[in-house]
């Protein structure tokens, strides 16, 4: 016989004592007077709180909140008489009464406001204030549905959330429960006696719990609300306004704050708006250190908002005055820790780290950033001793604090397929057809309905337990997208057919196609789902699987979708740009790169170098000024520039149809600035990824990716999968391909066999662009016409005196015949697995006698991490030939890249534009194509520009094995013999390879920029086009865009 437990004996004792507390019709059967109402509040909560723990979030669950909260309001005079107040009143009175202070001044009189409210009712569907005794919950529980639509946001079509701030927040209660011509009763009832203030703290806390069990994944339908269009982002906003008006403590405004920080910018966009949401927490949090100085997660609170706006320094400060406070702090260790690592500080950031997880091992935020910490600085201590020379893997198990960060993105990925399920349900299989049936205007084949029908069937059908093993928010937000660009294109062909061109210069406003209010109920009940630990950008150094890549950057698409889809209608299909007038296709670049950047440094000329005649540049800098030559360059270009860096998303997306944008370019990805809703909310047809970011979006708003053969095997993207397995059927070859669920195209799906989302542009040598050509010739002083006339022999020697004197002039104690290995990226990105590739390095010095390796000082703290290592690993005599220099700027570090003999790349993530540097340089590189890398772009960027120079087979390798091979024979292929005049001379095959790509730079395809750009050009207009016919949305083909180049140049040998 198994005995209940503890937690499931008490669950079943305060059940059976509701059952006595509670009617059938959900009136209170006891008796109390209001000096007890507490008591039974406590009563309710306590049976919530323990079933919440034996049971989940179930319906019955929320529901106990609910009757606490009830149970405080109801037993408050007068409110404790007549029709009983329900949950709903109160939330539906206080909606109405946040959405009053949103829209007026703030004012210290309940009765104005309430006044204004009334003057300003525009609908009879309104609460009255006839009788002056009652409240306004009481006006609200006697008024119609039609109340409630008052409310809607016309944008969204659902409840707004509304930011208040926080002397508005804390008047909430008074104009709630107390009548529009007085304010002795209720109001006066709720803030005075004991017995009161128990019931306020009591209640205050319900509804602070019940918030976070909404937050938790809890569906709003569990709370038998019935209010239709109530989103679970807005309700708990509101819950957090009613607690704090209730008791106004600093724990009640430091959770609002939190709620405030994590709401998209663009609240209550119904009505006008003084801030957004992360401008108003930080009144929040110091109006909570008001009454609470030290209050330890209001100053980790606030110092996180002031690191997230840019203030590092005043953001450290605080944390450093909340862990004088609170030494054992872990959120602000954490918090502290990540705020000096972005600063460039990392070594600086472990102690903090490791403390925090000391302190509290579960603290999942910690690991990631410490396992980046300590790969920042090459700290590998975690590793154990380990035998000279010996393959990493083989010497101790994988690193400890990364193992753990990869364990706990894994569980993350995991753990969030509960949420959501349900959600499309609310309508039939044959409501969501007929949706799917309006947005393509054309009938499905069999095997397409009958795909559709299954679909939708996996979510709606919830007989099976399916559910558990999908995520039915990514199909929903996919769903949505797919809905909003079939919608967009129908209405193109409506009102232009499949024109590619005009000759006319304006169109009459397009008539507006068949619209249906879909999706912005069933997204309101849809639960934003959190991010992994572990940012799409850490993919490039972490040794994570294609299927671990793909998710990671999949929940961050999803979480940019639905940031946009709460500003934006979801059911609001884009406005349509007229087609290109004179065969000018309008392209817009979207960045928050045009300063002094590394991209930019790449892109400069491209914008330029467009052809003026089939293509309208448009640059849409979404960073501020920095002063440089840069942006004062593409400022005063000759294309259409904007600064839209203080702008809110949405008003970008405006203006990007305003301008009547058919190509709209990602130049940033998931980097550091980017700012992704605006793809998200589809402001042009075509949608592409570029340079920015080396890896797959995982996003329904990115149509293409720009890459090559070598970066991005063709076998990786779904969409090409998918087109190689789908029946022969040739109606189902020109149906749309739909929104896949299980299967390719499917982020969520189980396959591990391919990565990208997108379809690929093949570019023909390389999709990474230089700008070397235009920017960089100082250091001969030779225009390109010039160079090419100057006799090859010429040029050489000047190229070997120039670098033997800057040789001397870094290294000035090696000797003549000492080879110079060298490799210029972060330090970072010696992680986990390229320890196999430092390893090597070890391995070649050892193999190449007289030889040395240059790293960087990058970051400073590094050096001494790497020298203790190699002396571990190697011996005291191979760590001495490592040598360190400091980050040169720009100009310089590229003249100086001529100086080693021979460039080592690494695996995990390879060299991108100091691959180019070097290669301008004339300096060969070993790039790396390895076979457990090939689903990373981001590994394979050096080859890739290392085949552009035409001599890639030199220096290219597929395997661990032969890259240790080919840099050893390449580096004792070097010979140095005296002459009898006594000068020294040195030949060898390496040399070689430096000579020719040394003559050749000038016309290799890598730093052929308007080449390149004509290239592109040839892409855009076939993407172009392909959006036009409507084949980029059907199975017709494989969706691949492959580019032919035109040009055959000679490589010069001479």
């Amino acid at each position: 016989m198994i005995l209940p437990t503890l937690s499931e004996q008490a669950l079943l004792f305060y059940r059976e004592l509701c059952t006595h507390l509670n009617a059938a019709n959900d009136r209170l059967l006891a008796s109390a007077t209001p000096q007890h109402a507490h008591r039974l509040l406590n009563v309710f909560t306590s049976v919530a709180n323990i079933q919440e723990k034996v049971d989940g979030n179930t319906s019955s669950t929320l529901r106990h909140y609910v009757n606490a909260i009830e149970t405080g309001i109801r037993l408050s005079p007068p409110l404790s008489s007549g029709t009983p107040l329900t949950f709903r009143d109160i939330i539906l009175a206080s909606w109405f009464a946040s959405l009053a202070f949103s829209t007026l001044p703030p004012s210290p009189e309940p009765n104005n406001i309430l006044d204004a409210i009334q003057d300003r009712a525009s609908t009879n569907h309104l609460p009255h204030f006839d009788d002056t005794s009652l409240a306004l919950v009481h006006a609200v529980h006697h008024a119609s549905d039609g109340f409630i639509n008052a409310m809607l946001d016309p944008i969204t079509g659902t409840l707004p959330n509304v930011v208040l701030f926080p002397d508005q927040a804390q008047m909430l209660s008074v104009v709630v429960f107390a009548s529009p011509h007085t304010t002795s009763d209720v109001w006066a009832a709720l803030h005075s006696g004991q017995s009161t203030y128990e019931v306020k703290t009591a209640t205050s806390s319900a509804l602070l719990t019940l918030a976070r069990r909404i937050q938790e994944g809890a569906s709003i339908a569990d709370l038998g609300l019935d209010i239709p269009h109530c989103s679970s982002d807005a309700l708990v906003l509101l819950l957090h306004y009613l607690a704090l008006s209730l008791f106004p403590s600093a724990s009640a405004f430091n959770d609002t704050g939190v709620v405030l920080c994590g709401m998209s910018s663009n609240a209550a966009s119904n009505t006008p708006r003084v801030a957004c949401g992360r401008d108003v927490a930080r009144l929040y949090y110091e109006k909570g250190l008001q009454i609470d100085p030290t209050h330890p997660h209001l100053l980790s609170n606030f110092g996180s908002l002031l690191k997230d706006a840019g203030h590092n320094t005043c953001a450290v400060g605080v944390f450093n005055h909340a862990l004088q406070l609170h030494p054992e702090l872990d959120i602000a260790l954490v918090n502290m820790a990540n705020t000096l690592k972005d600063m460039g500080r990392p070594a600086d950031a472990i102690p903090y780290y490791l403390k925090a997880v000391t302190i509290n091992a579960g603290l999942v935020d910690a690991y990631c950033g410490l396992s980046m910490s300590m790969n920042a600085v090459c700290n590998w201590t975690a590793r154990g001793n380990v035998r000279p020379f010996a393959p990493i893997q083989a010497q101790h198990s994988a690193d400890h604090w990364l193992t753990n960060t990869i364990v706990i993105c894994e569980e993350n990925l995991s753990e969030l397929h509960h949420q959501n399920i349900g959600i499309l349900g609310e309508r039939s299989v044959d409501d969501w057809l007929l949706n799917v049936a309006l947005a393509t205007s054309r009938p499905q084949c069999d095997h397409s309905l009958r795909r559709w029908v299954h679909r939708f069937c996996l979510f709606t059908d919830v007989s099976d337990g399916r559910q558990s093993l999908l995520n039915e928010g990514s199909f929903l937000i996919r769903l949505i997208d797919w809905y909003r660009t079939r919608m967009q294109h129908r209405r193109y062909i409506e009102t232009y057919g499949e024109t590619l061109y005009s000759e006319e210069a304006s169109y009459s406003q397009p008539r507006a196609a068949p619209t249906a209010k879909l999706f912005g109920f069933v997204l309101s009940s849809a639960t934003l789902q959190k991010v992994p630990t572990v940012l799409p950008f850490h993919t490039f150094t972490l040794p994570l699987p294609s299927r671990t890549i793909r998710r990671i950057a999949h929940r961050n698409a999803l979480r940019v979708s639905h940031n946009i889809m709460t500003q934006i209608s979801p059911d609001r299909v884009p406005l349509l740009p007229r087609p290109p007038w004179k065969r000018r296709i309008n392209v817009g670049y979207v960045s928050s790169d045009f300063s002094d950047h590394p991209l930019s440094h790449l892109m400069k000329s491209v914008f330029q170098l467009h052809d003026q005649d089939r293509f309208c540049v448009f640059l849409y800098a979404t960073s501020p000024s920095d002063g440089s030559v840069f942006r004062q360059y593409f400022e005063h270009g000759d294309f259409n520039f904007l600064d839209v860096s203080s702008w809110s998303s949405v008003d970008i997306v405006n203006r990007i149809e305003e301008d009547h944008i058919h190509i709209l370019v990602d130049l940033g990805g998931y980097t550091r600035g980017a700012r992704n809703e605006i793809f998200a909310a589809r402001p042009s047809p075509v949608q592409i990824s570029l340079m920015g970011y080396a890896g797959t979006l995982v996003a329904s708003w990115c149509d293409y990716l720009v890459c090559d053969s070598i970066t991005c095997p063709v076998d990786l993207f779904a969409r090409v999968q998918a087109y190689r397995k789908q029946s022969l059927n040739y109606c189902c070859q020109h149906s749309d391909f739909g929104v896949p669920v299980g299967e390719e195209g499917d982020p969520e799906s189980s396959s591990p066999h391919w990565i990208y989302a997108e379809c690929p542009i093949y570019m023909p040598h390389t999709y990474f662009v230089t700008d070397h050509k235009q920017s960089y010739r100082h250091g001969e002083n030779l225009s390109v016409e010039e160079r090419a006339q100057m006799p090859a022999e010429k040029l050489w020697n000047d190229e070997i005196k120039c670098r033997a004197d800057l040789r001397r002039a870094l290294f000035p104690d090696l000797p003549l015949n000492a080879i110079i290995f060298a490799n210029f990226n972060q330090v970072r990105v010696l992680s986990l697995s390229c320890q196999n590739i430092f390893a090597t390095w070890l391995r070649i010095l050892a193999r190449v006698p007289c030889s040395i390796l240059w790293l960087l000082r990058f970051p400073t703290a590094g050096e001494a991490y790497l020298i203790q290592t190699a002396k571990e690993w190697a011996g005291d005599e191979i760590a001495s030939r490592i040598r360190f220099t400091d980050v040169a700027e720009k100009d310089y570090h590229i003249y100086r890249c001529r100086v080693p003999d021979l460039f080592l790349d690494t695996s995990e993530c390879s060299a991108h534009t100091v691959a180019a540097d070097v290669l301008w340089a004339g300096t060969p590189i070993i790039a790396c194509t390895w076979p457990s890398h090939r689903h990373k772009m981001s590994s394979r960027v050096a080859a890739s520009l290392a085949s552009a120079t035409g001599f890639g087979e030199y220096m290219v390798v597929s395997s661990r094995d032969e890259y240790e091979e080919r840099a050893v024979a390449l580096g004792n292929s070097m010979c140095y013999t005296v002459q009898p005049n006594g000068d020294g001379e040195i030949s060898g095959d390496l040399l070689d390879l430096r000579r020719r790509l040394f003559l050749n730079r000038d016309t290799m395809p890598l730093f052929d920029t308007e080449r390149w750009t004509r290239n592109l050009e040839k892409a855009y207009r076939m993407a172009w086009k392909r959006w036009v016919d409507g084949s980029m949305f059907r199975m017709s083909d494989d969706g691949c865009i492959w580019v032919k180049d035109d040009i055959d140049v000679p490589i010069r040998m001479d």
